[in-house]
């Protein structure tokens, strides 16, 4: 069997997936910005799926009176 080198303590970046020794979920500055946006863009899209959920709402309650 082949011997194996051990591998140092590391975490792995959330966007991008690659191995760091640094604290912090991100191996860097950029890859924090592009979470953030990610992030905002998420939070957009489910203000406007409550949004339409509210207004569809309203309509039916309307058109049941």
């Amino acid at each position: 069997m082949a011997e194996f080198d051990k591998v140092p303590q590391h975490r792995h970046c959330y966007t991008c997936g690659k191995a760091h020794t640094e604290d912090g979920r991100f191996c860097g500055e950029g890859c924090m910005s592009v979470r953030k946006d990610e992030v905002k863009k998420k939070k957009r899209q489910l203000y406007i799926i409550e949004g339409l959920a509210v207004a569809m709402m309203v309509i039916a309650i309307l058109v049941i009176m």
